[in-house]
């Protein structure tokens, strides 16, 4: 399966131009220095901190400026301007471009004022965009951003403000838990702070660019790897990964795309169905078109591609094998219809009993009848073949194939996973080779001598007769195992040339 990979550096790079720089930042910080008139500014009695305090918030350029409030606040730590000061400073260090000083003033100002949300948003912005997928940088910024959701209004500060900076600071905290949680493999919290991103968002035209643009990605991606992948989470899917390609730039835009297309197929066409999986899949215009609307930030009525009928189960195809083999049309019934998609699963038993070990899976099936034409084909079959039905069919087809298999004494070549002098565990078919698991085990007839105990990995070829065999996990046993002898060295004949005596 083709899986779309973007490279997270690369996608966050679309982000670094609006780092400190940001409209919401130089909103957020300027909105801090706006305050009731119910609240006064702070008397600083002393004349010489005041003076101190007037030259430090009079400097115009903003590297001077931090500069001479860092003077302040090291002459000054209790001052009670302190609070307005790291305010004046975390605006400072942001008007100059510096990140890591912008994110330590923040920090700062949280010690003083732990509710203060322009802090809080400016800490949940720098260290989410900084993580750089250090687990530790997200896990902050999300706990910040959980306290910044439930920040409440500074009593000083007029509610106009408050609420527009909240306006600005709710897409940010989202961002930074929907982040976290994806980075922990916690899909389902990711799509839920994404989705409620995405749902703050006043403008849906904010969605179509980045950051929320790249948040819109990220939650197609959470549906993607979210378990069970049922109807609803692949369709949810499909449209959120259309959407990112309906505004992103190139190479993201043909990257998405392409990912969106797959997954649009896996969930709408068959597996055979050839027009449908075209390109571009068929119905997926209609998807670009819906989701290239502004507007439809989530998917509107309109979308409903239909769920592709399932792919056969395996023992709907074990069942094929046998009612396709000459003779056997109607020797067995069908198995039962799977489960709707997204259905729960039948409870198990709280500890179900593991089957004896030369148990044989149909015991107890009802009895079938095996036409002779049938029993002959079938006789015919691969023995891979069988083994498929065995491990995969219903009671009755296992019932029947091994009917046909059962006493049979057969060449059975395979690789060695594990073998004492009474017993060899072999890899038979390609599947069990490839994952180096044993599902065939032969019984000797007299214990192998200890030069002839083949060793893991030795291919090797015994004659056998087959005796039981277990559905789960997938074993067929043989008894009567003996090697098979290697064949005869032919010689050529030597001539001996006559010898004469001379006279």
């Amino acid at each position: 399966m083709k899986k779309l990979v973007l490279a997270s550096v690369a996608l966050a790079a679309l982000w670094s131009c609006a780092i400190v720089g940001s409209s919401a930042f130089a909103q957020a910080s300027g909105q801090a220095e706006g305050t009731s008139a119910a609240c006064a500014p702070p008397t600083i009695k002393d004349a010489a901190e005041y003076n101190a305090y007037a030259n430090a918030t009079s400097q115009s350029s903003p590297t001077a400026k931090a500069e001479a409030i860092e003077a302040f606040l090291q002459q000054y730590p209790n001052s009670v301007a302190k609070k307005d000061m790291l305010v004046a400073l975390m605006d400072a260090y942001r008007g100059g471009g510096n990140v890591p000083k912008t994110l330590d003033a923040a920090k700062r100002l949280l010690q003083v004022d732990p509710d203060n949300l322009r802090a809080l948003t400016f800490v949940v912005y720098l260290e989410h965009q900084q993580s750089n997928g250090n687990q530790q940088m997200l896990d902050d910024a999300a706990q910040y951003a959980q306290k910044g959701l439930s920040a409440p209004k500074d009593p000083c500060e007029a509610q106009a403000d408050y609420d527009k900076v909240k306006e600005l600071a709710t897409p940010v905290f989202y961002s930074a838990i929907g982040a976290d949680d994806a980075a922990k493999k916690d899909y389902k919290g990711a799509i839920d702070a994404y989705t409620k991103e995405l749902q703050s968002y006043k403008d849906p035209a904010q969605t179509t660019v980045v950051p929320a643009l790249l948040d819109t990605y990220y939650l197609g991606n959470a549906y993607v790897s979210l378990d069970p992948k049922d109807a609803q989470n692949q369709k949810m899917a499909v449209w959120f990964l259309t959407r990112f390609a309906a505004f992103a730039k190139p190479p993201y835009q043909q990257q998405a795309l392409a990912a969106a297309e797959y997954w649009y197929t896996k969930f709408h066409c068959g597996q055979n169905d050839a027009t449908c999986r075209s390109n571009p899949p068929q119905g997926f215009a209609q998807v670009q078109q819906l989701a290239g609307v502004p507007a439809n930030v989530f998917p509107p009525a309109e979308y409903n591609p239909s769920q592709a009928p399932p792919p056969p189960s395996p023992a709907d195809l074990a069942h094929t094998a046998i009612v396709s083999s000459a003779g056997c049309s109607n020797v067995t019934p069908a198995p039962p219809p799977a489960p709707p998609a997204g259905s729960a699963p039948a409870a198990e038993p709280a500890a179900a009993p593991a089957a004896a070990p030369a148990a044989t899976a149909a015991a107890g099936a009802p009895p079938v009848t095996v036409p002779p034409d049938c029993s002959t084909s079938l006789k015919n079959m691969a023995l891979s073949d069988k083994e498929f039905i065995l491990s995969n069919g219903t009671a009755a087809d296992q019932q029947v194939i091994w009917s046909v298999m059962n006493g049979v004494t057969a060449e059975v070549p395979g690789v060695v996973i594990s073998a004492t002098p009474d017993s060899v565990q072999m890899a038979v078919s390609q599947d069990a080779q490839q994952s180096q698991k044993a599902d065939f085990t032969v019984n000797m007839k007299t214990p192998l001598k200890d030069k002839d105990v083949p060793k893991q990995g030795d291919k090797v070829t015994y004659i056998a007769t087959f005796d039981s065999y277990t559905q789960n996990p997938p074993m067929i046993i043989l008894k009567d195992g003996e090697p098979k002898a290697a064949p005869p060295v032919h010689h050529a004949p030597v001539h001996h040339a006559t010898h004469r005596s001379g006279r």
